[in-house]
């Protein structure tokens, strides 16, 4: 998850409120945004093993992915 979100080609949607609220990640956002999920993600690279967020990566070709973080409440 932390390498696409320092690829700018890719994708990343916040899905809010247990994915109701997705959002786009904007580019200025990215570089605090894993300092604030890291603590509750659950999965490679995360501090917990039972965390809040989960992770989706996509791809439609080998260029051209987008990073679904979830949050569950």
């Amino acid at each position: 998850m932390r390498r696409l979100l320092k690829d700018h080609a890719a994708t990343v949607v916040l899905g809010e409120s247990g994915g109701t609220r997705p959002r786009l990640v904007a580019d200025g956002e990215r570089p605090m945004f894993w300092d604030k999920v890291k603590d509750d993600y659950k999965g490679p690279g995360g501090s917990r093993t039972a965390g809040r967020y989960r992770a989706h990566e996509f791809r439609a070709d080998a260029d051209r992915r987008m990073l679904y973080l979830e949050e569950h409440c």
